[in-house]
């Protein structure tokens, strides 16, 4: 099984609902750094995810708190965002 169909039947079996608050942390911080360490090589950034898989208040939500357990407001977001350059809208080809 591939990581992709592996974590398509957690989420569509409901196997998801299962997992501690305290899991659910752990998990979602190690994807953060995963995904950070792979977004900051050279041409590494790539979309999180489809914009057809999460809405956008699922997106809101999850960004509130991930900036909320930084300490960090939406304003410094945004000056990191002009001090680095801004985010790529696109893969790179």
């Amino acid at each position: 099984m591939s990581s992709s169909e592996m974590v398509d039947a957690l989420a569509a079996g409901g196997a998801l609902d299962t997992v501690d608050s305290v899991a659910l942390q752990q998990l979602i911080a190690a994807v953060v750094r995963e995904y950070a360490k792979r977004a900051d090589s050279p041409g590494g950034y790539f979309p999180i995810v489809p914009s057809s898989t999460i809405t956008a208040t699922d997106a809101m939500i999850a960004c509130t708190a991930l900036l909320k357990s930084v300490n960090i407001a939406v304003f410094e977001l945004g000056l990191w965002q002009s001090w680095a350059g801004g985010i790529p809208q696109e893969v790179p080809a």
